[in-house]
């Protein structure tokens, strides 16, 4: 405590006393004398004390009189007080306490009795404010650490409601998609065939926008109306916006590391971009070592991901009727782990030092004439870095104009068990049987399907054509409890979609398992549903249901759901 810095305002109605205290106090502290309490509260407006010597017996306003002033001021109510005062009977020290000093000292006061107890008062105040202050950087350390909490929390929260949202949106008219390619290549004339892709393409074109949406991508009429990879060369250059790369930064997926076939991952990747390959007559030729392990453990999807994206770029800029390379080989291996570098190689044409610095650090299109001949470059050069990087890889790049392209990356892995089943059950749907629709005999049988599309309910109905199955649907979750509740024998399950108008799925089957049926707790009921997160799955199954299905539906995965739930 540095004493000459404390100011002590002292107020006596006697001189005497006044210039004694004074000389007492004048070599530690900065003193303040005042003849009356009056005159102290003038002296208040210009100096904030650090302790007030207080007498109790004065003209005017008295020590108990202004005391009451002072702690019914707030701006004055913190300032400590000390009675010193002839007055020594004990009810009057009392009194004085009780209206809040911090000490009652007697006169004649003892020199060096009072400067310790004026130190020690002063003392134990720096104390309590030195406390004080802790506890308020205590709290709001705390506030703060709570509010970062809060914000992980909603940024893991709009994580979870982004993908889940993204998920039904993609889900559902994918779902259309693949169920009316399905009906066109049952149809018989040419025409009714074009009836259910022209249906399928309609879907195919939500979905481009979900993903222009989710880029940020502009929507001309061009990628309305023709959804087709041609349709991104006559798209004007923007790149990425601030807004796009937000939406992509922010929802950031964990890995998910599972034991997969190398080799067949390969061949699936090659099958996807052969696709575009063979429309531009660009041969794809796969150079891979026979000494890597045939069976690993590593993100798949992330990895595919990097590749697909790598190639899809490669085939894009290389010229018509020209190569590109996928090449694979081991650089290590080491104990359990091995370090594989793979190649991305075009012919196309080529990119600059100063474009490969831009290509991998943001969402803009490297150079401007590269748009005006190709269209765009995919945003999945920063993903692809990304991903690499959160797997613990390296990406580069080495190319320059008019020499084509070597997009490289290295990463390590583990070696898995060739043959051996997947890490856990979790990670690898269960085999299904490969069922056909007239391996069920349904006849007789009549299903329940609480559904609110009709390219859904379109959808279902020719995929369990074959089975002899009667389906009744439901246009939402009310309907269907309600035809439950009139009919329950005629039913012998129940497919329930969740997101639907006036009651959804999960409240249905709330109803439905409440009911005061016997019937009403037996029959199983199945999720048929865009939501399918691990969290979705177990909320379906939390709610009363028996079984999950995810879409787009996949034919023999209903098959074999219905054929174990029914017990055929």
């Amino acid at each position: 405590m540095n004493n000459e810095q404390k100011k002590i305002i002292v107020i006596d109605d006697m001189p005497d006393n006044l210039n004694a205290l004074r000389n007492t106090l004048k070599e530690i502290y900065q003193v303040y004398p005042c003849p009356s309490a009056a005159k102290m509260f003038e002296l208040l407006e210009h100096v904030h004390p650090d302790l007030i010597l207080l007498d109790v017996i004065m003209p005017e306003m008295d020590g108990y009189e202004a005391i009451k002033k002072l702690k019914s001021n707030a701006q004055y109510s913190e300032i400590p007080v000390i009675f010193l005062t002839s007055v020594n009977d004990s009810q009057s020290e009392i009194k004085g306490l009780e209206l809040g000093a911090i000490d009652y000292i007697r006169k004649p006061f003892v020199t060096p009795l009072l400067l310790q107890r004026i130190k020690t008062h002063l003392a134990i105040m720096e104390q309590q404010a030195e406390i004080k202050r802790l506890l308020k950087f205590k709290t709001d350390e705390y506030k703060l650490r709570e509010a970062a909490e809060n914000e992980a929390k909603n940024a893991s929260q709009a994580k979870s409601d982004f993908l889940s949202h993204l998920s039904r949106e993609i889900r559902s008219p994918l779902n259309a998609v693949i169920g009316m390619i399905n009906i066109a290549n049952e149809e018989k004339t040419l025409e009714g065939a074009k009836a259910y892709l022209e249906k399928a393409g309609n879907a195919a074109k939500h979905i481009l926008s979900v993903i222009n949406d989710i880029l940020d991508m502009p929507e001309t009429e061009t990628n309305k109306d023709t959804p087709t990879i041609e349709t991104y060369k006559d798209i004007p250059k923007t790149g990425m916006t601030k807004t796009g790369m937000t939406k992509i930064e922010a929802y950031k997926l964990e890995l998910s590391n599972s034991e997969f076939n190398f080799g067949k991952m390969m061949a699936n990747i090659v099958d996807v971009t052969d696709i575009r390959a063979q429309e531009k007559h660009i041969q794809i030729v796969v150079n891979m070592s026979p000494d890597i392990p045939s069976d690993v453990i590593c993100d798949e999807l992330r990895l595919a991901q990097v590749i697909i994206n790598l190639m899809t770029n490669a085939i894009k800029f290389t010229p018509d009727n020209g190569k590109v390379q996928l090449n694979v080989q081991k650089v290590e291996e080491k104990d359990n782990e091995v370090t594989i570098r793979i190649e991305v190689v075009d012919s196309g044409i080529g990119i600059s030092p100063e474009q490969q610095e831009k290509l991998f650090s943001d969402y803009e299109q490297a150079d401007s004439t590269i748009a005006k001949q190709f269209g765009d470059t995919e945003p999945g050069f920063a993903i692809s870095k990304r991903n690499i990087e959160q797997m613990q890889g390296k990406i580069w790049i080495e190319s320059e104009p008019g020499k084509g392209a070597k997009f490289i990356f290295t990463l390590k892995m583990k070696k898995g068990k060739p043959g051996a089943a997947p890490a856990t059950a979790e990670s690898t749907p269960a085999p299904v049987l490969k069922l056909k629709a007239s391996d069920l005999h349904l006849q007789g049988y009549t299903i329940l399907a609480a559904e609110d599309m009709d390219f859904h309910r379109e959808v279902l109905s020719m995929y369990l054509k074959g089975t002899g199955v009667t389906l009744d649907y439901a246009e939402n979750g009310k309907q269907a409890v309600e035809k439950f509740k009139a009919n329950n024998e005629k039913y012998c399950l129940i497919l329930m979609d969740i997101r639907m108008p006036e009651m959804n799925g999960d409240e249905a089957t709330k109803v439905i398992r409440a009911l005061d049926i016997r019937k009403a707790k037996e029959i199983p009921i199945i999720a048929m549903t865009a939501d399918a997160f691990k969290e979705d799955v177990d909320k379906c199954l939390a709610v009363g249901m028996n079984d999950h299905i995810s879409k787009p539906i996949v034919p023999k995965t209903i098959y074999a759901k219905l054929k174990e739930h029914l017990g055929l």
